[in-house]
C-alpha cells in the first residue's frame, strides 16, 4: 500500500498526508469516469467544473470530514465543572436558557467562561439564550500540486461546508529540490515547534498527489536528502500514534509519464482504468481470497523460477486491505489510511522473520530513478546486502537518505486490480493483478507492524512463473489464485 509520505523530507511530510459505503465510493469512480473530459495544457484530459465539484464533495464525506467531540476543549472545562463530559455529550446543539444552564450545575459565570476560545468555545450566545457547542470542526491538512488546484478547491470548500477546517499547502517536484536545496543543512534537521503543534492536532491528512517529478532527487547532496530523516520518523509515530486518518490520491501528471516512458493519453487512461476497476466485483472478490487467506496463514513462502527464494512469518498479524472504502470497525481498528486508486490485500511480516532472497525486474527508487534487476539477500529480516544489474546507485541512495531500520521488510502485498499496468508509479503498479509487492521500511500504525522507520519503499514482482505459498499451500500460482486449494486448506 502506498504509505502516506513515502519518500517525502520532514519539512514537506508536516504538510502532506470513518465510516464509509460501498456505494458511496461506486459514486465517486462514476463522477471521475462518466466525465466529459476537457483538454488542457499538458495533454491530459480533465474532470468538468461539475464533475470535480461533485468528486470533491464525495472525497469529503467518504473520510467523514466534519465536526468531532470537542475533546480538548470539555476537558479543560472538567477542572471547573465536573460534569461536563456528559453535559456537552447529551446537549450538543441544544440552545438552552441561564435558567435551564443553570439547572445542570452551570453558573452565569461559568458560561461566560466556557465561551472564551481557548476552551473550542463550548457556547456561544444566540440572542437571549445559549447554544451549547460540544463539537468542533475536524483539523485537515491538504496537500496538492498546482496542476490539481481545482480539485483541491473543492475538496476545501466541500470540508469547509461541513464545518471542517482545512490547511492547505502547494508542492511540486521542481520547487521541493529548489526548497531542499536553499535550506541549510542544520535547519533541515530542526524539528520545529510549528511541525510538532500540527502533528499534535491534525485529524485528517490528504495527499493529493503533487510529485510529478520521480527522479527529482537525482543529483542532490546525500547530506541534504538524509538530513531530518530522524525527524520524519518521529513524525511517523505521532501521526500513527493518534491515529490520524489519511488519503493518498493518484494524479497522471505529463511530466511524470514522459519520465515512465509512456505517452500522457496512456498514463491517463490507465490510471483512469485502475480507477474503475478499484470498485468491481471482480476486483473486490480477489481481494477478499487473499485477505482471507492472510488472516489464516502464518509462514509465507514466495518462489520464482529467477531464483528468488524467500520466506518469513505473518502469524498472528491482522490480514489488511484496500478497497477504495474504510468501515466504521476498521477505523475503530486503526485502519487508518486509504489509496485512490485501490485493490490490494497486505499484511506487516513479523520483524526479523525474513530469510532467503528476492529478485525484483524493476523498481522504482523514490525520487532517485529506475533500478533494474534488483536481488535483495534477506536474513533476520533485513535487507543484508543487495545488487543490480542497472542503476544500483539509486537503491543505495534510498538506503543511506533514511534511517537504518528502513532495511526492514515491513510489508507483503498482493495486487487485485485488472485495470492497473506497469509503468513505474508505485500507487498503482502495486495494485495489479497477478503481482506481489514487498516493502522495506516502516510498517507502524494503520500496518500493524512494529518497525519505526523514516521511509516506506514498495517493490513489486510479476508472480507469472512463480508461486506464493502460505503454510506450504499454494495460494497464488503464475500470478493467478488457487481458489480450490486455498479453499481445500
Amino acid at each position: 500500500m502506498r504509505f502516506f509520505g513515502s519518500g517525502q523530507p520532514c519539512h514537506i511530510l508536516y504538510f502532506s498526508r470513518n465510516s464509509i459505503n460501498s456505494s458511496a465510493m461506486r459514486f465517486l469512480t462514476v463522477t471521475l469516469l462518466a466525465t466529459k473530459p476537457l483538454t488542457v495544457s499538458g495533454g491530459f484530459q480533465m474532470l468538468s467544473k461539475l464533475e470535480l465539484h461533485k468528486l470533491g464533495g464525495q472525497v469529503v464525506k467518504s473520510m467523514l470530514i466534519g465536526r468531532r467531540p470537542n475533546r480538548e476543549g470539555i476537558a479543560r472545562a472538567k477542572t471547573h465543572f465536573r460534569g461536563a463530559e456528559a453535559f456537552f455529550k447529551n446537549f450538543n446543539g441544544r440552545t438552552m436558557s441561564l435558567k435551564e444552564l443553570q439547572s445542570h450545575g452551570l453558573s452565569a459565570k461559568l458560561v461566560e467562561k466556557f465561551c472564551d476560545p481557548d476552551y473550542g468555545p463550548l457556547f456561544s450566545k444566540s440572542g437571549r439564550k445559549w447554544l451549547v457547542r460540544g463539537d468542533i470542526g475536524e483539523s485537515v491538512r491538504l496537500r496538492y500540486h498546482p496542476g490539481n488546484w481545482p480539485l483541491a478547491r473543492e475538496i476545501i470548500l466541500a470540508a469547509a461546508r461541513r464545518g471542517a477546517h482545512v490547511a492547505h499547502t502547494s508542492g511540486s517536484s521542481g520547487f521541493d529540490r529548489e526548497l531542499l536545496l536553499a535550506t541549510p543543512t542544520a535547519a533541515l534537521e530542526d524539528f520545529t515547534r510549528m511541525g510538532k503543534a500540527t502533528l499534535k492536532t491534525v485529524d485528517v491528512t490528504i495527499y493529493l498527489e503533487n510529485e510529478d517529478d520521480p527522479e527529482w532527487k537525482k543529483g542532490m547532496p546525500r547530506g541534504k536528502l538524509s538530513a531530518g530523516q530522524a525527524a520524519a520518523q518521529k513524525a511517523h509515530e505521532i501521526l500513527d500514534s493518534r491515529g490520524v486518518k489519511w488519503l493518498y490520491i493518484g494524479w497522471p501528471f505529463a511530466l511524470t509519464a514522459r519520465r515512465f516512458g509512456v505517452s500522457a493519453s496512456w498514463y491517463e487512461k490507465m490510471l483512469f482504468d485502475s480507477l474503475r476497476e478499484s470498485f468491481s466485483a471482480r476486483t473486490r472478490r480477489l481481494v477478499a481470497f487473499y485477505f482471507n487467506a492472510l488472516n489464516k496463514g502464518s509462514k509465507v513462502r514466495i518462489v520464482h523460477n529467477d531464483g528468488t527464494d524467500l520466506s518469513f512469518s505473518i502469524k498472528g498479524r491482522p490480514g489488511l486491505k484496500d478497497v477504495g472504502c474504510i468501515t466504521q470497525e476498521e477505523l475503530d481498528a486503526g485502519d487508518t489510511g486509504l489509496n485512490i486508486p485501490s485493490g490490494e490485500a497486505f499484511i506487516a511480516p513479523i520483524e526479523g522473520s525474513a530469510e532467503g532472497v528476492i529478485k525484483f525486474g524493476k523498481i522504482l527508487a523514490i525520487g532517485h530513478g529506475f533500478v533494474e534487476n534488483l536481488q535483495l539477500h534477506f536474513h533476520k529480516g533485513r535487507v543484508e546486502r543487495y545488487s543490480a544489474s542497472r542503476n544500483e546507485k539509486y537503491f543505495a541512495e534510498y538506503l543511506e537518505e533514511n534511517t537504518p531500520s528502513t532495511r526492514m521488510l515491513a510489508e507483503l502485498g498482493i495486487g487485485c486490480n485488472h485495470g492497473a499496468k506497469y509503468c513505474g508509479y508505485i500507487l498503482t503498479d502495486e495494485k495489479i493483478a497477478g503481482t506481489i509487492h514487498l516493502a522495506i521500511g516502516n510498517n507502524t500504525g494503520s500496518y500493524h507492524g512494529r518497525n519505526k522507520a523514516s521511509g516506506h519503499l514498495d517493490m513489486v514482482k510479476d508472480m507469472k512463473g512463480g508461486v506464493m505459498l502460505f503454510d506450504g499451500k499454494a495460494v497464488m500460482k503464475d500470478g493467478k489464485p488457487c481458489w480450490q486449494k486455498t479453499a481445500a486448506g
